[in-house]
């Protein structure tokens, strides 16, 4: 078994527990649908503090990789021995993500949504938008803003009704997310962001399918010159 002690960032941390369950997996330890160590116990195999554990299989639970059970701990999904496997090696491939390649992604993923849910969108789909944006108005200058901000993103994938993009966004969304907060890269005042919010949603309301996706655009164009002007690797935060 590979040796996974000594000091640890959180990054690194996160990636020792993914790869640490990704071997015993591989080895037949335990199986899909089968019941993962207690955090005790990974937390001591792998010599990451138990909260960096938590972080670690909360992360693999966002990919669908595990679940975690009432009464019961994290289990393995039941899918195939090699589907999980390959899941995980890209989580880990992943630390190699650069932020503008994410931004662009993003941009791409969510243009299409705003686009699609400008089109598709059902009434009881509005009321879950406007209940994301005014959530993000209540909390914009709050510790929770950039998760605001990213519930009412998040919220107009769900609603375009195309749920491969919707997945595709969450699964990037930890990384993006994590770069923001180590870059400061939200610099643009709250105040013009909740703006182009409302305009947004104001065009999907419409059904007007264009001037949305091109709203949402205009919306990233500040955080597509700053990453691509600061090229990084996905941060390693500071214990």
């Amino acid at each position: 078994m590979t040796e996974y002690k000594g000091k640890k960032n959180i990054e690194e941390a996160l990636n020792i527990v993914i790869r640490y369950i990704r071997d015993i997996l591989r080895s037949g330890e335990v199986s899909p649908g089968e019941r993962l160590p207690a955090e005790r116990k990974l937390a001591e195999d792998t010599g990451v503090s138990r909260a960096k554990v938590r972080l670690a299989l909360e992360r693999l639970e966002s990919y669908g990789v595990v679940k975690t059970l009432p009464q019961s701990g994290t289990v393995l999904s039941d899918h195939s021995r090699t589907a999980l496997l390959n899941q995980m090696n890209s989580i880990i491939d992943s630390i190699n993500f650069d932020f503008a390649s994410l931004v662009n992604v993003r941009t791409l993923l969510e243009a299409e949504s705003v686009r699609l849910c400008a089109l598709n969108h059902t009434d009881e789909d509005i009321e879950v938008l406007r209940a994301a944006f005014q959530d993000f108005a209540d909390n914009q200058h709050t510790p929770l803003r950039d998760e605001k901000d990213f519930a009412f993103h998040t919220a107009i994938a769900r609603c375009s009704h195309n749920p491969v993009i919707y997945n595709l966004l969450l699964m990037i969304t930890p990384d993006v997310l994590s770069f923001y907060r180590r870059l400061s890269a939200c610099a643009v005042p709250v105040e013009t962001v909740l703006e182009e919010h409302r305009t947004i949603l104001e065009l999907i309301e419409k059904g007007d399918a264009e001037a949305a996706s091109q709203a949402l655009r205009n919306h990233f164009s500040d955080i597509m010159n700053f990453a691509a002007n600061n090229p990084c690797e996905v941060p390693r935060a500071r214990i």
